[in-house]
């Protein structure tokens, strides 16, 4: 089986290239239908198998206003005692199609007369021309403007199966399952001069090449997503303990000192000293200076794997429907945690995990002394978060593993049989009881585990500040046909 298809779109918010061709191509080769297949012994286990390949070209607009490539005019209030009106969007008439190349490779399998049924795919996925606002220095007069940025590349791995684990006369049982890969990597960016085009990002030291490195931001052959943040080796039990450890640290992030360097800076103006409750950071070039140089990779926004089961009960007129889904791979950042035990307004509600906070009698801990206002003390849970929330740069605790298995949904109904409901002339009825969001399985310490990733929205990917949890709900229900 081979299949073609074209399309030429045009839109109206484009202007100079308002047209764009579309066309794909995909075939199919039902192997289990051709004579030499069914006559070998292959035959008498698998009853499907299927090869597919495609390749297609898709167009996007999203994201484009009515007014985006030929300028915008508003109103600024009086001017020389009249209403005044000022260009507030730049014209850019070149703006284009952000476009998609997608190949993909398929099989499907069926063994045993299909009751294993199973669908792989492969995908290469090419986004060039990406529909991107970028900011625009302030001289300019503008904020920002729309314009097409660089290509992205997603690859990944989708698998679905479905089994028939009984049937009878009265029973059947059917389970079906998913499960998703993915990798994302920029292939392409402007020109700017840096290496590998970078575009943001953090400089940190490298102990494998012993030198300073770029990471996070946007880079060619880079992943989208990392996060940067200080590692917390420890907290530091005592005097003895701060002695021995971070006797000639300097903390150039909270203005610290350990006791050798007391002589140096004691007195200074805004420097206080490493005390015992306060973090032991990870010092990666062994300079002695905590500065972010030494901050690193602690994990990615992104889930590496996604998918769920579901399974299906049936006995007589009885039908228990069960569905889970699963995310792994991703990292959040707890700031409603860290903003609470690093108390940064002064004034928030506690949690009970501040009882394990670090005190003379409690000197085996993973939660730093309690002060009030953290930011401005010793900084040992924020580094750099106060009134706004940073993804980036705070301590590494506060990062969590996101990995969840969630009991999405169970619903048990009851089918009346017919030779009743015909008697009140109804033609199917029956009633049910469903569960949705009941529980996940997680260690994640926040109110939801699942990924936050609108980090192209509002620069909140990765962060959970404090979101409502998913609610619990319960429903019954009945259903009638006439």
């Amino acid at each position: 089986m081979v299949s073609l298809v074209a399309r030429y779109d045009g839109i109206s918010k484009l202007s100079d290239n308002r047209w764009g061709f579309f066309p794909g191509i995909s075939a199919g080769w039902n192997v289990h239908e051709e004579a030499f297949f069914k006559d070998s012994k292959f035959a008498e286990v698998v009853s499907l198998i299927k090869p597919r390949i495609s390749y297609g070209l898709n167009g996007n607009v999203n994201g484009i206003g009515n007014f985006d490539v030929y300028g915008k005019y508003g109103s600024v209030g009086a001017y020389n005692g009249n209403l005044g009106y000022l260009n507030t969007g730049v014209v850019n008439s070149k703006l284009r199609w952000e476009k998609s190349h997608t190949f993909e490779l398929g099989l499907d399998l069926g063994f045993f007369n299909n009751r294993i049924h199973m669908i792989m795919d492969y995908y290469d996925r090419t986004t060039s021309d990406l529909l991107t606002d970028v900011n625009l220095p302030e001289y300019t007069g503008f904020p920002s403007f729309k314009t097409n940025l660089g290509t992205i590349s997603n690859r990944g791995f989708e698998l679905e199966a479905k089994v028939n684990l009984l049937t009878r006369k009265d029973w059947s049982w059917d389970v079906t399952a998913n499960t998703s890969f993915v990798k994302n990597m920029v292939k392409k960016l402007p020109f700017n001069g840096n290496v590998n085009n970078r575009q943001g990002g953090e400089q940190v030291w490298d102990p494998k090449s012993n030198s300073l490195v770029w990471v996070g931001g946007i880079q060619e052959g880079k992943s989208l997503g990392d996060i940067i943040a200080y590692k917390q080796v420890r907290i530091l039990r005592d005097w003895d303990d701060v002695r021995n450890h971070a006797g000639d640290f300097v903390d150039e992030v909270a203005n610290l000192y350990g006791p050798n360097k007391a002589a140096e800076y004691a007195g200074k103006p805004g420097w206080k000293s490493i005390e015992p409750g306060d973090v032991l950071w990870d010092d990666k070039n062994g300079d002695n200076v905590i500065n972010s140089y030494d901050r690193q990779v602690v994990g990615n926004i992104y889930p590496k794997w996604t998918g769920g089961f579901s399974t299906t009960l049936n006995y007589k007129n009885w039908s228990l429907y069960g569905r889970f889904d699963y995310a792994v791979g991703h990292t959040i950042y707890n700031d409603l945690k860290a903003r609470i035990l690093g108390q940064y307004n002064g004034s928030f509600n506690l949690i009970t995990d501040v009882r394990n906070s670090w005190s003379e009698n409690n000197t085996e801990t993973s939660i730093p002394k309690f002060y009030w206002a953290d930011q401005n003390a010793k900084k040992n849970i924020t580094r750099s978060n106060n009134g706004t929330t940073n993804l980036n740069n705070n301590n590494s605790t506060f990062y969590e593993k996101g990995d969840y298995l969630c009991l999405r949904e169970v619903t048990l109904s009851y089918k009346f049989p017919k030779n009743l409901i015909n008697k009140v002339f109804l033609t199917d009825a029956s009633v049910y009881v469903t569960g949705q969001n009941l529980f996940y399985i997680t260690g994640y310490d926040g109110t939801s585990p699942e990924p936050v990733m609108d980090i192209q929205a509002n620069g909140r990917g990765g962060i959970d500040n404090g979101r409502y949890p998913t609610p619990r709900t319960v429903l019954f229900g009945l259903q009638l046909s006439f």
